[in-house]
């Protein structure tokens, strides 16, 4: 699978996805992330969009002229360079394969207890380093830090502490059988 990664007029990211599936048969996907939001000392969940601007394109085959495919309204560069045929290489390549994986929507991630730091569990983010740099302990929240793009970016996620016996138990998953 080949990722590319369009940066379009924010307020038109959704309504573009869609003429891309529609019209190129193409994966197309505007990140969105759940965070957990309190209200009245009620929390709650809801859907934000992850880096605004941004759509990801997933295609079985590379693109001939992705340059070309892309010219389209409302689309305002095409991340990556020619010598990648414009794909999405590296940890960016990584990054994109995460989001789809995931439907497009990174959900409550899992972290642990270690010491007095709260971690997040390996591969909570699909295998994108991702640092913890402000925790809400008492709202389930945290801020984290992570790259995209050659770019540091922060986002506030929802989290759930787990206990060793469920570390333990997500590494199993996780491991090759």
């Amino acid at each position: 699978m080949y990722a590319y990664c369009l940066f379009c007029e924010t307020v038109k990211c959704e309504e573009l996805a869609e003429r891309i599936r529609r019209e190129c048969g193409w994966e197309a996907i505007n990140p969105r992330i759940v965070q957990r939001k309190w209200v009245k000392g009620v929390a709650f969940e809801e859907i934000k969009t992850l880096l605004p601007g941004y759509i990801f394109v997933y295609t079985e085959t590379m693109i001939p002229y992705p340059r070309a495919a892309f010219r389209m309204d409302y689309v305002i560069r095409l991340l990556g360079d020619d010598g990648s045929n414009y794909t999405l290489v590296g940890d960016d390549d990584r990054f994109a394969r995460m989001l789809y994986n995931c439907g497009g929507t990174i959900g409550i991630l899992k972290a642990y207890q270690e010491g007095d730091r709260v971690r997040l569990v390996e591969g909570a983010l699909g295998g994108i380093e991702g640092e913890i740099i402000r925790l809400e302990r008492r709202k389930g929240r945290a801020q984290i830090r992570y790259q995209f793009a050659g770019s540091t970016c922060t986002t506030w996620v929802g989290y759930d502490l787990i206990d060793d016996q469920e570390k333990i138990d997500l590494k199993n998953e996780d491991a090759p059988h």
